[in-house]
């Protein structure tokens, strides 16, 4: 075979020829120092992961990516998060295990949103994967759902309903919005002072449909059923729901 066939072959042979990879690793590895493929991989995944998931700014929680940016969850504000929310679950727990009717659901649609804040407010802080954010913002979206046809069940059916009952539908909504994978900002910041508006309505008594005031739809209005209990107990523990949405909506924005 001549020369030229040779190098023809060699040329066009791709087995020959060595992977950028392969060739980065092996001219540094020869010497005795580790190859570029190897020893940068692990250590720009090293990297990544520290400035991704150390703290509770940095990873991603239920879907939504977490960038830099000022940090409102530190550790001891995220356990008093999850303090509060728990003590607030088990006031509802009480209340839905002792009432019937409206109120039942009422307070069912709280648990449902404290069991999954806690969840996000843990995630944070733990780095939980176990719920899909997906799944949750399916759920979310049922709930709002099935509150919009009953309401608009009671409005044709001329049976009024407590106006509370708009605040319970928003809540859901902003819920499943929460564990979408993206938000448009200045909605975001909406609900932000929507809830900051609440936790103040919430503290000062004025929101209160137990006077026969807060009927909405056509019919009797004095048939309604009247679902706030005005306590202090109560109305704290509807203003730490709000607030905390308010201030997870915040955090996380911030952290986008």
């Amino acid at each position: 075979m001549s020369f030229t066939a040779v190098l023809t072959s060699v040329l066009t042979d791709n087995s020959m020829m060595p992977s950028p990879g392969a060739s980065m690793g092996g001219g540094m590895g020869g010497s005795g120092a580790p190859s570029m493929g190897s020893s940068m991989a692990p250590a720009m995944g090293s990297s990544m992961g520290s400035s991704m998931g150390g703290g509770s700014a940095g990873h991603m929680s239920g879907g939504m990516m977490s960038m830099s940016g000022p940090d409102l969850l530190p550790a001891w504000v995220t356990w008093l998060w999850l303090i509060a929310l728990a003590a607030v679950l088990i006031f509802h727990c009480s209340h839905f295990v002792r009432m019937g009717g409206q109120h039942r659901w009422f307070h069912a649609s709280h648990i449902l949103m404290l069991v999954s804040m806690l969840y996000m407010y843990a995630s944070m802080e733990f780095h939980w994967k176990w719920i899909p954010a997906a799944l949750q913002a399916w759920i979310f979206a049922l709930t709002t759902a099935a509150i919009l046809i009953w309401m608009v069940y009671r409005f044709v059916k001329r049976q009024p309903f407590s106006y509370v009952w708009i605040l319970a539908l928003i809540m859901q909504a902003a819920m499943a919005y929460m564990w979408l994978p993206n938000w448009i900002a200045w909605f975001t910041w909406a609900l932000v002072v929507y809830y900051g508006l609440e936790t103040l309505a919430w503290l000062f008594g004025l929101i209160n449909d137990s006077k026969g005031k807060g009927a909405i739809g056509p019919g009797d209005k004095t048939t309604f059923v009247h679902l706030v209990h005005p306590s202090v107990r109560a109305n704290v523990s509807m203003a730490i729901m709000a607030a905390s949405m308010g201030y997870m909506f915040a955090a996380m924005q911030l952290m986008r």
